[in-house]
């Protein structure tokens, strides 16, 4: 598994807990939103980031 995948499984699980949502909803609002595209684009900012950066990124990406 590529460290970019390690990573898409981290910020599923770590949006998951922070919201209090199911690992099935987290993966459907992020289908709806195409958060997926988002992340891989970001992958070299937020990993290096504190993951509250990344939850805020996604935040507004959803509003948006």
């Amino acid at each position: 598994m590529s460290n970019e995948n390690k990573f898409l499984i981290f910020v599923v699980e770590y949006y998951r807990n922070k919201k209090n949502l199911s690992g099935s909803e987290v993966i459907a609002l992020f289908d709806k939103h195409n958060v997926w595209d988002l992340a891989q684009k970001s992958y070299f900012l937020w990993h290096i980031e504190s993951p509250e950066n990344f939850i805020l990124e996604i935040d507004n990406h959803i509003k948006s």
